[in-house]
């Protein structure tokens, strides 16, 4: 039992011991790899974290349903900045997926059917035009976050306690954020 928490080096250390458990597995991590974190279902504890905020909270929640099948598709929430792309082989049948848009500040998303796994990984790409990011010349190191439910979220704070964490690919050309995503329940954009 871990009784401190572990400093940046020796948690990268742990992260990286995993990930090679990992490849030995045949697992393969999904798109470029940022410094690995440790997950917190490892360290047996929740990880707080900083959400990326929107630059005008959502009023109200904001839901997209869409069935697909197992050859892919696409499902889109414009006003909050989310598409998810289901790609082929995904999905043996056809699934309604339901995305949800949490009302707030934090950019943070619940996905329907909570407990689905994925045989392939799903695309999450968030725009950042409407975003706490905007005017940075430079990024922050942000990760995809996986929350169990929604009373991990502080929207007062803009921050969370999240069950694992994610690689993400940040592209400043176009201002957005990708990660991807093996089961559904609720996801958020951190960053440090």
């Amino acid at each position: 039992m871990l009784r401190r928490p572990l400093g940046r080096l020796g948690a990268r250390l742990l992260s990286l011991l995993v990930l090679a458990g990992c490849a030995r597995d045949g697992a393969t991590p999904v798109g470029p790899i940022a410094p690995p974190q440790p997950s917190a279902s490892l360290l047996g504890t929740l990880l707080p974290v900083k959400g990326l905020t929107r630059v005008t909270p959502l009023a109200q929640d904001i839901s997209v349903s869409a069935v697909i099948g197992s050859k892919g598709g696409t499902i889109s929430i414009p006003g909050a900045g989310l598409t998810l792309v289901v790609p082929p082989n995904a999905v043996r049948s056809n699934v309604t997926f339901t995305a949800t848009a949490l009302a707030g500040k934090l950019v943070a998303y619940e996905f329907q059917p909570h407990g689905v796994t994925f045989a392939v990984p799903l695309q999450f790409t968030q725009d950042l035009r409407q975003t706490s990011l905007v005017g940075w010349l430079t990024s922050p190191l942000m990760r995809g976050a996986y929350f169990e439910n929604e009373s991990q979220l502080d929207q007062g704070s803009g921050t969370a306690l999240v069950n694992e964490l994610l690689p993400a690919t940040v592209d400043l050309l176009r201002f957005r954020v990708r990660f991807g995503i093996n089961h559904f329940s609720g996801y958020l954009v951190s960053w440090q």
